[in-house]
Formats: structure tokens, C-alpha cells, sequence
């Protein structure tokens, strides 16, 4: 997620009261097992699925190295966790949350 993206989300939930910051959390998260199940499938599926076309790309133009391909589905894994913990902290830990 890029620094224009947080700040239009941080923007969108502000007058947001808990109960409706949760269905937004819950609506935009990313699946952890789509994005193993796309990279293991298509190598770099996964990274695209996480909206990084780049470094998708990148990985299935060399996935036949076997390396890549496992990293690839490693980094889809742990890209879905990091993206859905920072929208969880611009989601709820902004400080104007709303109780």
C-alpha cells in the first residue's frame, strides 16, 4: 500500500464510528490464501494480487530458477500480513477513532 493510499483510507474512516471501521477492515483486507494459492499457481500471481505488478512480473519471468518461485509465495504470505496490519493500524489507530 502506498503513502496515497493510506492517507485517502485514513481520510474515507475519520467520521467512521467503530462498528463501520470494522466492516471497511473486514471488506478491504487481503486473503493470505488467495495470495499463496495465486503464487503457487501462477508464480508472482500473488504479488499482483497485492497490487505490486512490478515484482510479479519479475518473479514469474524467473520462476523457472525454482528460488524464486518459493520466495514468491513466501512474500505473498507475509505481504498479505503486512498489508493487512498497517490498514488495520490506519483503520483503528487513527486519532480521531470514534467510539
Amino acid at each position: 500500500m502506498d503513502e496515497m493510499e493510506a492517507m485517502q483510507i485514513k481520510d474515507f474512516v475519520k467520521d467512521m464510528d467503530k462498528t463501520q471501521r470494522i466492516v471497511y477492515y473486514e471488506q478491504k483486507k487481503k486473503n493470505e490464501g488467495i495470495a499463496i494459492l495465486l503464487s503457487v499457481i501462477i508464480p508472482g500471481a500473488g504479488q499482483i494480487y497485492l497490487g505490486r505488478v512490478g515484482k510479479g512480473i519479475v518473479i514469474l519471468l524467473t520462476f523457472w530458477l525454482i528460488l524464486p518461485w518459493i520466495y514468491g509465495v513466501y512474500d505473498a504470505y507475509k505481504s498479505v500480513k503486512d498489508y493487512n496490519a498497517r490498514l488495520y493500524s490506519i483503520i483503528f489507530s487513527s486519532n480521531d477513532n470514534k467510539q
